[in-house]
């Protein structure tokens, strides 16, 4: 395993050293001032995937620089410009796994590999509609809402050196987010769409023979899934939008195997964690993806258990959040993004918060911003 590593470790850096000599060859965007912008701390910048209305082909990809202070739009079209359809359809997750930045395009069936400090697109891997991302250090891990038998989806195994799918496990039905822990991948299902049956498990998978080796039933409709500093797996689920309610559960060890520790009675939409802090924004939506109760964001720390999260959002700047769509951390400073989809078929919004939750800056972005990735301090930034 660690001659592997180390074969991917020197694929992604001869892949970054390759695309040096093109690096200034396309001109730089030009970015938006933000002159309250702070921090930093070890990460040269984040980029933002906006999503796209589903069909349109609108998915775009911004960065934000922290020594500039300056935020830039679209910029792969900017640095691809031979790509024809530029980015593609429907953006759902991205990562970066060492020099790379991994894209999923839900809408155009691919996973998109750029070089993270250039932007650059390095190559294509085909899988049919991708959703989220993980890497154990030598593989990508996408998660598939189809592939397996009677309506279940898979997860795809790919190695970057070789861009091409080495893998594929059948888990439940339509696979959101993953984990990966003691050499086990962790999978939350959701939902057949065809039949409206709900799963009620997470898949397990162990990494070495790349098989399935277990469920858990933990709750129906599962969808974000996240990991403490203390290795309990904390799960969102959404409830059938009727008489079973969202909810957060948690996950800890017992005799070995995760279990299902604590059920908190809110409806976390989506979450972020930082060593022990959970973050949370809560929004219950009906089945026509109505809103029916008052966005809020809290905080819960893992150290302890709380029946309810601590209240984070500090001023009034909640209610102007129309429709929350994705809440990050940045690792190093702690501090809080969330964005806002606005009316999911213009630019949205993205709002950065101190760790203390007062709000320090704002900025309109591409249409539903979806995701962050942040990128670590290691090259020249190329902005």
């Amino acid at each position: 395993m660690k001659i592997k590593s180390l074969l991917l470790a020197a694929t992604c850096a001869l892949l970054a050293l390759s695309s040096c000599h093109h690096r200034y060859e396309v001109e730089a965007p030009e970015g938006e001032y933000v002159p309250d912008a702070t921090g930093g701390n070890g990460m040269l910048g984040f980029y933002i995937l906006n999503q796209g209305n589903m069909g349109s082909n609108k998915c775009t990809l911004d960065y934000f620089d922290y020594a500039s202070k300056s935020y830039y739009r679209n910029i792969y079209a900017i640095k691809n410009p031979n790509a024809i359809l530029e980015l593609g359809d429907t953006g759902n997750d991205m990562k970066i796994f060492g020099t790379l930045l991994f894209i999923t395009l839900n809408g155009s069936h691919k996973v998109e590999m750029l070089d993270a400090y250039t932007a650059e697109r390095v190559g294509q891997i085909d899988v049919s509609s991708p959703r989220y991302l993980a890497c154990d250090g030598q593989y990508v891990y996408v998660s598939s809402y189809v592939g397996g038998e009677d309506g279940r989806g898979t997860v795809r195994r790919i190695d970057p050196g070789t861009l091409s799918v080495t893998g594929t496990c059948e888990v439940g039905y339509q696979p959101e987010e993953m984990v990966i822990t003691d050499g086990k991948l962790y999978v939350a299902n959701s939902v057949n769409l065809t039949t409206n049956e709900y799963d009620n498990t997470i898949s397990v998978i162990k990494l070495d023979s790349f098989t399935k080796v277990a469920e858990i039933e933990v709750a129906i409709n599962m969808n974000h899934m996240k990991i403490d500093e203390f290795d309990n797996i904390w799960v969102t689920s959404r409830g059938n939008y009727y008489d079973v309610p969202a909810s957060l559960v948690m996950l800890s060890k017992q005799d070995g195997e995760y279990a299902v520790a604590k059920t908190y009675d809110m409806p976390a939409s989506n979450i972020a964690m930082r060593k022990t802090w959970l973050y949370s924004y809560q929004v219950t939506y009906d089945a026509n993806w109505n809103a029916t109760n008052t966005f809020t964001v809290g905080t819960i720390n893992s150290k302890g258990f709380t029946d309810t999260p601590t209240n984070f959002l500090n001023g009034s700047i909640a209610s102007e959040i129309e429709s929350p769509y994705c809440i990050d951390v940045q690792p190093n400073d702690g501090t809080v993004f969330i964005t806002d989809a606005k009316n999911y078929v213009s630019s949205g919004k993205l709002y950065c918060f101190s760790s203390k939750g007062d709000l320090q800056w704002q900025i309109n972005t591409g249409d539903i911003p979806c995701c962050l990735a942040f990128l670590p301090a290691l090259y020249t930034n190329p902005w």
